[in-house]
């Protein structure tokens, strides 16, 4: 039998084992194609995930500034002037960590802040800056 391989001659085993070595280049291609259509599909989605993640941990970063602040007025009750913290006063001691303001909103306002300003008016009104972003889904009735 090596001998007849020598000489370019191949036998019915030999073709069949020669078919099952791996992928034609049609079948590598059309795969290829496959997922770079599945990719196109995934990534835009993606994207818009992490906005909406991204506006959901700001919003809860201004709710929980908003409790802390809430927290600090019914221990001390309403300051006798315009009391504002950005992480380091009295209010800064009813969270745990001050939280920084998260990338990737789409809201300039956000984006360009680097920590968040909790303001207490003397009539008790809280303000937390930057604000929070109203959603469709908050929105809606």
């Amino acid at each position: 039998m090596d001998l007849k391989k020598r000489k370019g001659i191949l036998t019915m085993n030999d073709k069949k084992n020669r078919k099952r070595r791996g992928f034609t280049l049609i079948e590598l291609v059309v795969v290829i194609a496959i997922l770079g259509i599945l990719v196109a599909i995934a990534v835009p989605k993606l994207g818009g995930s992490r906005e909406k993640a991204a506006i959901s941990a700001h919003n809860a970063n201004v709710r929980t500034l908003e409790s802390a602040a809430t927290m600090y007025i019914a221990d001390n009750g309403n300051p006798t002037s315009e009391k504002s913290d950005s992480g380091t006063g009295d209010i800064a001691a009813y969270v745990q960590e001050w939280p920084k303001p998260p990338k990737g909103t789409g809201v300039s306002a956000v984006e360009s802040a680097t920590t968040y300003t909790v303001k207490i008016s003397t009539d008790g009104k809280v303000t937390v800056i930057p604000a929070k972003i109203e959603t469709p889904e908050e929105t809606a009735p």
